[in-house]
């Protein structure tokens, strides 16, 4: 199996390309591989390109690129899930999963019971790597983009920040009248295009919070009786939302030429 790798921008067909460092670190240190070798190379805007290794040395290489494909799965609908920060590195584990169930967008957010903690320094590195993180999963998964991932905002950013059109719902474990279900059931969800959906951290979000979502244009929602960990229900929701919209349980389209 050819191996994929994530490496923004390519140039067009027949190019040659310098490779960055930690790439050519990943192909000769990890994957062994050297010149005469082929890789599938995407850079997030749809499209394979299906290269060769010209030149790998210790920290510099080069490779060509022969042909292109487009990357046939689409996803049909648009989802964004707004995620309050939780505990430790759960959020890296979020942000993997959410890649590899279709999420477009994960925006971190910092709500009423967030453990405040992180320098600038320290948020920004953090960020980087969720970036880095969602790229591999992007790889590994068979994506043909990857997911953008946001700076870390307030709470009331976050609400801000759906869409105009998008189905807003906010999963809050208080909520006794409105299940997921009623809403996936509605005409509104049944002819979306795009969803924004938020999830609380590990202590769940405040009544004011909900109250404000709802002034927003959020209708709240419930999962169930169960109690779920923050990194359960955010997957959970994920995989509800794709499997009703389409995305998980589809076939595999075939290849399209570029």
């Amino acid at each position: 199996m050819i191996p994929r790798i994530y490496c923004p921008p390519i140039p067009d067909e027949n190019s040659a390309i310098e490779l960055a460092d930690d790439t050519v670190r990943y192909l000769k240190s990890v994957l062994r591989l050297g010149p005469g070798d082929e890789v599938l190379f995407f850079d997030g805007t749809g499209w394979e390109y299906r290269a060769v290794i010209e030149r790998i040395e210790s920290r510099k290489g080069a490779a060509r690129i022969v042909a292109r494909q487009r990357v046939p799965l689409e996803i049909p609908v648009r989802i964004t899930l707004a995620q309050a920060l939780p505990k430790g590195d759960k959020m890296e584990f979020i942000v993997q999963k959410a890649t590899e169930l279709g999420a477009a967008r994960v925006i971190p957010f910092r709500s009423s019971r967030t453990i405040p903690r992180r320098t600038e320094e320290r948020a920004a590195k953090r960020l980087e790597r969720w970036r880095r993180i969602a790229a591999e999963a992007a790889e590994q998964c068979g994506r043909g983009d990857v997911p953008e991932i946001a700076a870390t905002v307030s709470y009331a950013e976050a609400l801000g920040m759906a869409r105009p059109g998008s189905v807003k719902v906010l999963f809050w474990e208080s909520e006794t009248e409105r299940s997921v279900r009623s809403i996936l059931k509605s005409e509104e969800a049944r002819s979306a295009k795009e969803f924004f959906l938020v999830v609380g951290p590990e202590g769940g979000l405040s009544g004011e919070e909900a109250q404000a979502a709802r002034e927003a244009g959020f209708l709240t929602a419930s999962l169930g009786r169960l109690v779920l960990r923050v990194e359960t229900a955010a997957l959970a929701i994920l995989a509800i939302f794709q499997y009703e919209c389409g995305l998980i349980g589809a076939l595999k389209g075939n290849m399209q030429d570029g």
